[in-house]
């Protein structure tokens, strides 16, 4: 069984596999480079933490090479589930967030693409049980679309590498 795995191991080597996620210097070293530019919306601030944590992990102050701009869509909800008595039970909230990372030097567009995410979340008679559902979930949605771009971003620098 030993000798299985490393002989797996070693033909993994030899491909030439990296993890993707790697703490690789110079991917980090232009990740760190990125300027978030404000986002508005309600989740805006919580994406630029977010991406902020992502991008940045150790906070390094660096002249930006790159901006990011990121527009939030409003969020989209349809009835899902629906009670004899028309009481809808379950309702879906569905998000985008259109974004861009430009070249400072040249003006170049890098990434220009979209994401999105939706999730349930339950409808009951209690309307602040139901507020802190979709609250919730809204929270969860951002911070998911928002790792969602810092994959993509690292994922670039990646292949520039």
């Amino acid at each position: 069984m030993r000798f299985l795995v490393f002989v797996f191991c070693f033909m993994l080597c030899a491909c030439g596999f990296r993890p993707l996620y790697s703490s690789d210097k110079a991917v980090l070293a232009q990740s760190e480079a990125v300027q978030i530019q404000p986002i508005s919306g309600d989740g805006g601030y919580q994406m630029s933490l977010i991406l902020q944590s992502k991008l940045n992990p150790e906070q390094h102050t660096v002249s930006p090479k790159y901006r990011l701009s990121v527009q939030l869509t409003q969020p989209t909800y349809v009835n899902q589930s629906i009670r004899g008595d028309n009481f809808a039970t379950l309702e879906s909230m569905r998000m985008q967030a259109h974004y861009r990372l430009v070249s400072i030097e040249d003006g170049r567009t890098l990434i220009s693409t979209k994401v999105d995410s939706n999730g349930l979340f339950n409808l009951i008679k209690d309307p602040y049980a139901t507020t802190v559902a979709k609250d919730k979930l809204y929270d969860n949605l951002i911070k998911l679309m928002a790792e969602d771009i810092a994959a993509h971003v690292l994922a670039y620098f990646k292949g520039e590498n």
